[in-house]
C-alpha cells in the first residue's frame, strides 16, 4: 500500500504529529507562514494546539487550504481560529468540563456518553450562525460524573459547546480544543484517548492505524505479582522518599519547610501547576517518612531533614507569646490566624512518634502547648468546631467554645486530633489529653455510622482506624476494641479486588457535594463507581492498619496492611517526569488502573498530589511495616504506660 502524503501545518512539534509520523504516511511539516503548493498532498492536518493562541492562518495559506478543501481533500483543523465557514469566540478553560461521546460506534467501541478528560485545557466556542448544527462527535459537558453521562446530557448541549464535528460534507473535521499534546497533557482514560486519536487519523488516512507502540506519559505499579511484598514495599517507599526532593517539594533539605505539592491543573502543553504554599500540616507530615527512613537505613541525612522540617513547625508557625493564643499552630503563611485541629495534629504526630521511637522528650513542651490550646477551645462533648480564626477568638468566644458542645462528630475534623491527644498522654501523662480524646471518640462512635461526613462514608471509616487503635491502646477497654473491629469490618464492604477501598456514601450525606467547580467536592457521583480517593480516604490506611496491628497484635490487621501496601505499590506513578515520578495522585480508577475521576473539586481535583496528606502518609505507613520488628516492642504490655507529667 502506498504512503499517503500528509501536509501538517503547525508551528512546532507535537504528540499528534509524532504519532501520525509512525503510520503508513509520508508527513511533511509546513510552517503556517509558508506558501507551499498543497496540491501534491492527499490530506491536510492543521495543528494549532501547539501554541497558546489559536492558529489563524495567513490569507495566502488560508486560500491554499480552502482550495484543497474545495477540491475534495480532507482537512483536520485543530484549535484554528477560522476554517471553512466556522469561526470562534475567544478561548475558554475546560477545567471543570469534559468531552462526551455523542453517539455509539463513532469512536471505536466507545458508547454514547463516555467521558474523556482533557485536563485543564483550552477550547474555542464556535459561533452558532457559522457552524453546522448536525450532531457532533464530541460535546463538552459540565457534570459531576465519573466516566459516563446519560444520553440526554449530551444531546441537549449547546452548539457552542461542541468539541469535535464534521463540516463541508465530512471533508472538514473541526476540533475546537487543544489536542496536539494529548500524551503529555494526560488525556484520560488512556484507552478512550487512544481510540479518539485513532479515529481522527483513520479518517485522515482512509485506513486503519496502529497506536499500540506509543509510550504513555506515565504508568502505575512495577514488579510482578510473585515478587516478595517486602521488596515491593521497600522499592515503593524508597521511590516516594526520593520524590520529595526530585519534585522540588523539599528544596533546601528542609531548612525552609516544604511545598504543598503539584495541583490538579495540567495545562495543554503538559505542564502541571505547583502549589508553592507552605502548609504546616504538610511540613510536619513530610518529616515522618524521613525520620522512619533514617531509622531503617541509619541514614543521618534523612534524620537531619526530618529534624529541620519539625523545627520549622515549632519555631516558625507556633504562637509562643504567652497570650490567649499561646501554643496555637498556624495553618499557612497566608492563613496566618487559622487553626484546623486535625491539621495541627498531623503536623505534631511525627514529633510524638519520634519521641516514642527515639526515647526523647524533645519538643514535648511545645506539643503540650499546642494541644492545650486546642483543648481550651474544645466543646463539652469532646469535639472541636472545624476551625478557629484568631480574629474572632476573643476570651468570650474561647469560653463559649469550652462550655458548649462542639457538635462535630467527624473523623475528618477531629479523628487525628484525638489520636495526637492519646499519643501525647502516653508520653506526658497529662490527663486532660486522654479525657478529651476518650470523650470525643465516644461522641463520634455514638453517632457512627452517621458521623458528619465531608467527602464520603469511606473517608470517615478510613480516618477512624488510627484513633480507634490508639484509644484501645490507652484504655484497654473491650468496648473500644470492639469499635475498632467494627469500623475495620464495615470498611471491607467497599474493598475493590485491587485492594483499594472505593468511595461510597450511603444516602449521599457528605457535606462536600457542591456544584461542579463551586467548592470542595467528593469524587463520588454515584455509589459503585470504581474510584479510590488517595487524598481523603485510602491514604490514611497504611499507618492506620499497621498501628492497629502493633496495638492488638492481631494478624488480621497485618493482613489488611499487606493488602493496602500491595495496592499502594500497584497505584504508584512511574514517569520520566520528576514532578510525578514516585507519587500518588488523588483519584485512582481501580478498574482502569490510572489516574481518573470527576474534576468537580475546585481546589483538589483528580491529579492533585498532596505532599503531606498523600505521599508522606502513605510512605510513612509503608516504612512502619518495614520497621515492624523494631517498632513492635514499643507497644508491648507496659511499654505504653503514661509518663508522669
Amino acid at each position: 500500500m502506498s504512503h499517503k502524503k500528509i501536509a501538517v501545518i503547525t508551528a512546532g512539534p507535537s504528540d499528534f504529529a509524532d504519532w501520525l509520523g509512525r503510520q503508513n504516511a509520508s508527513v511533511t511539516i509546513v510552517a503556517p507562514g509558508d506558501t507551499p503548493d498543497l496540491a501534491p498532498y492527499d490530506a491536510i492536518a492543521i495543528l494549532g494546539g501547539v501554541s497558546e493562541e489559536p492558529l489563524l492562518l495567513p490569507a495566502r495559506m488560508r486560500n491554499a487550504v480552502e482550495a484543497q478543501l474545495g477540491a475534495g481533500k480532507k482537512v483536520f483543523a485543530e484549535y484554528v481560529g477560522s476554517i471553512g465557514h466556522v469561526y470562534f469566540a475567544p478561548p475558554v478553560s475546560t477545567r471543570f468540563e469534559r468531552l462526551a461521546v455523542c453517539a455509539d460506534g463513532q469512536i471505536g467501541d466507545l458508547p454514547q456518553g463516555t467521558l474523556i478528560e482533557d485536563q485543564c485545557n483550552m477550547r474555542l466556542r464556535p459561533h452558532s450562525i457559522a457552524c453546522s448544527h448536525e450532531r457532533p462527535i464530541l460535546q463538552y459537558v459540565k457534570m459531576h460524573a465519573h466516566d459516563k453521562v446519560e444520553p440526554d446530557a449530551v444531546l441537549t448541549g449547546n452548539v457552542s459547546d461542541r468539541g469535535l464535528w464534521f463540516e463541508e460534507g465530512e471533508r472538514l473535521l473541526v476540533c475546537s480544543f487543544r489536542l496536539a499534546h494529548f500524551v503529555r497533557a494526560r488525556f484520560a482514560p488512556r484507552d478512550a484517548a487512544r481510540k479518539l486519536i485513532a479515529f481522527i487519523m483513520e479518517w485522515l488516512l482512509d485506513e486503519a492505524v496502529d497506536t499500540s507502540g506509543a509510550e504513555p506519559y506515565y504508568t502505575v505499579g512495577r514488579g510482578t505479582p510473585d515478587e516478595p511484598l517486602a521488596r515491593q514495599v521497600r522499592d515503593s517507599a524508597d521511590k516516594a522518599l526520593r520524590w520529595f526532593e526530585r519534585s522540588g517539594v523539599v528544596y533546601d533539605e528542609g531548612r525552609s519547610g516544604a511545598l504543598e505539592g503539584p495541583g490538579t491543573e495540567i495545562y495543554p502543553d503538559g505542564k502541571q501547576r505547583m502549589s508553592r504554599i507552605h502548609r504546616v500540616d504538610c511540613i510536619g507530615e513530610i518529616a515522618l517518612p524521613y525520620f522512619l527512613h533514617g531509622m531503617l537505613e541509619n541514614d543521618e541525612r534523612s534524620l537531619r531533614i526530618a529534624g529541620r522540617l519539625l523545627d520549622v513547625v515549632f519555631d516558625d508557625f507556633q504562637c509562643k507569646d504567652g497570650g490567649p493564643w499561646h501554643g496555637m499552630i498556624r495553618w499557612t503563611e497566608e492563613a496566618w490566624g487559622v487553626c484546623y485541629q486535625d491539621d495541627v495534629a498531623r503536623a505534631v504526630l511525627p514529633q510524638l512518634l519520634r519521641c516514642l521511637y527515639a526515647n526523647t522528650r524533645d519538643r514535648l513542651d511545645d506539643i503540650a502547648a499546642a494541644l492545650r490550646f486546642l483543648v481550651r477551645t474544645t466543646g463539652t462533648d469532646g469535639t472541636r468546631v472545624y476551625r478557629t480564626d484568631n480574629i474572632r477568638l476573643t476570651p468570650e468566644k474561647m469560653e463559649q467554645l469550652r462550655t458548649t458542645p462542639g457538635n462535630l462528630p467527624s473523623a475528618h475534623y477531629n479523628g487525628f486530633y484525638f489520636a495526637a491527644l492519646l499519643l501525647a498522654y502516653k508520653l506526658t501523662g497529662i490527663g486532660e489529653f486522654r479525657d478529651t480524646a476518650v470523650k470525643g471518640m465516644e461522641t463520634i462512635m455514638a453517632a457512627y455510622p452517621d458521623t458528619k461526613r465531608e467527602q464520603s462514608e469511606t473517608q470517615e471509616y478510613c480516618r477512624l482506624v488510627l484513633p480507634l487503635a490508639w484509644l484501645y491502646w490507652n484504655t484497654g477497654e473491650r468496648r473500644h476494641r470492639d469499635m475498632l473491629y467494627r469500623v475495620a469490618g464495615d470498611l471491607q464492604k467497599f474493598k475493590h479486588r485491587s485492594g483499594g477501598y472505593l468511595e461510597w456514601d450511603d444516602g449521599y450525606r457528605a457535606a462536600m457535594r457542591h456544584e461542579i467547580g463551586q467548592g470542595e467536592s467528593s469524587l463520588i457521583s454515584r455509589n459503585g463507581d470504581p474510584v479510590v480517593d488517595l487524598l481523603y480516604s485510602n491514604n490514611w490506611l497504611p499507618i492506620g492498619w499497621i498501628q492497629a496491628y502493633f496495638v492488638t497484635k492481631d494478624p488480621y490487621f497485618k493482613e489488611l496492611w499487606e493488602e493496602t501496601a500491595r495496592f499502594m505499590a500497584s497505584a504508584q506513578i512511574h514517569s520520566g517526569d520528576p514532578l510525578i515520578d514516585g507519587a500518588w495522585a488523588r483519584a485512582f480508577d481501580a478498574d482502569k488502573a490510572e489516574v481518573f475521576g470527576s474534576p468537580a473539586d475546585k481546589g483538589w481535583g483528580p491529579w492533585s498530589i498532596e505532599s503531606g496528606w498523600t505521599v508522606a502518609e502513605i510512605a510513612s505507613g509503608l516504612l512502619m511495616g518495614l520497621l515492624e520488628e523494631r517498632l513492635l516492642p514499643y507497644y508491648a504490655e507496659g511499654a505504653g504506660a503514661p509518663a508522669q507529667s
